[in-house]
């Protein structure tokens, strides 16, 4: 396994890093959700190591560099395929009317998203283990939050 993880972190970051140019941020119409996260919590420590594997893909912040996946600023609460800089696939976007990115949503998703939307191109089998997921959802919900 630690072998395959390094085959496909170096593959994903090669990926990353040929295709990221500069433009702008899309500004996302919601109120900001606060996160009631520690930061010092032994959760939130676990979910900052989890995230390792999705920051080759995803900013958790506003930034002018587009990356493989979606942005996740202001990510609680949003609909699914809402950011218009970013080009989703047909299968998310068919679905987009459905999703919105709650606890409960982005732990399914995280888990296999293959199984919450399938045809996805989202190049992640997922997180089986419940406290690695939400530990990462801790996590998520802290960074993501508008500051």
């Amino acid at each position: 396994m630690k072998g395959r993880w390094r085959l496909w972190t170096s593959q994903t970051l090669a990926s990353a890093a040929a295709m990221a140019v500069t433009v702008p941020m899309a500004v996302y119409a919601q109120a900001p959700i606060r996160s009631s996260i520690e930061v010092s919590s032994a959760e939130y420590k676990r979910g900052k190591l989890l995230y390792i594997q999705c920051r080759a893909c995803h900013d958790l912040q506003p930034s002018e560099i587009e990356k493989i996946g979606p942005n996740l600023a202001n990510l609680m609460g949003r609909k699914a395929a809402a950011d218009p800089a970013f080009d989703y696939s047909p299968a998310l976007q068919a679905a987009a009317g459905k999703l919105v990115w709650d606890r409960a949503m982005l732990d399914r998703w995280i888990e296999k998203p293959a199984a919450v939307v399938p045809g996805n191109t989202m190049a992640f089998a997922g997180v089986s283990n419940p406290a690695d997921r939400a530990a990462l959802l801790a996590y998520l919900e802290a960074e993501t939050a508008a500051r």
